[in-house]
This record gives C-alpha cells, structure tokens and sequence, in this order.
C-alpha cells in the first residue's frame, strides 16, 4: 500500500485526514500480516508504535474541538443553509448542535484512548529491555 509524502498530501484538512486514515489502514495490514505483510518486528516496534498512537490520538483530540467551533462559527455567520423543504434554518441549528455533541462526546472517548495507550506503552516498556 502506498502511503503519500506530505506533498502529495491534497489541500485542505481532508487531505490531512486522508492521509491518517491510510497510514492507519496500512498499520493495520502490517501489523496484521494481511496480504503478507512482514508483520511486527519485535517489542521494541510495538513500543514505538504504541507512542505514535498515542500522539496520534493526542492530535485527534485536539483537532475534534476545533471542527466543532468551526460549524458554530459558520453558523453564526449566515454561511450555512438547508433547503426550505428539509426544515430550513431550524434544520441546520439542529444538524450543527448535533454534530457539535458528538464531536464533543467524540473528544472525551479520544482521550480516553490516549490515556489508555499511555498505559499499553508503559507496560511494553519493561518487554523491550
């Protein structure tokens, strides 16, 4: 699977998302030994690992705010509309309230992961020495 280099990352912040969600598929591949991948490379790779999840997860829950403020910020500026036969601007304050939740509750389960893969790595610390 080919993974590409930042400059073939496409503009915009679903270019960087893009990316993520391919590097973590080919992850999993690796790490599965699905399409016969080399599979893992001992304790110490899963100890590396382990911490570049755990910042991936420390981005994610940073991020998640961030698109969150951004609906709300269109919203309040006019920059978001429905078609009058799905509820109109009702429907987009529901639709940008729900999505603001859910981003927030999204947030929450993110850092729990991290927290959670902080702990996966310390534990894998004392197999690689």
């Amino acid at each position: 699977m080919e993974i590409p280099r930042n400059t073939e990352v496409p503009a915009g912040c679903d270019g960087f998302a893009e990316q993520a969600q391919l590097a973590t598929r080919g992850l999993y591949y690796r790490a599965s030994g699905v399409g016969g991948g080399a599979g893992i490379d001992g304790t110490a790779e899963i100890y590396r690992v382990l911490g570049s999840l755990k910042m991936l997860s420390q981005n994610v829950a940073r991020s998640l705010p961030e698109l969150g403020t951004w609906l709300e910020k269109q919203l309040w500026l006019g920059n978001l509309s429905a078609p009058a036969d799905q509820g109109g601007y009702e429907n987009v304050i529901t639709s940008v309230f729900d999505a603001t939740a859910a981003l927030a509750r999204a947030q929450e389960i993110t850092v729990q992961l991290c927290q959670e893969l902080a702990t996966a790595q310390a534990a894998t610390r004392d197999l690689t020495r």
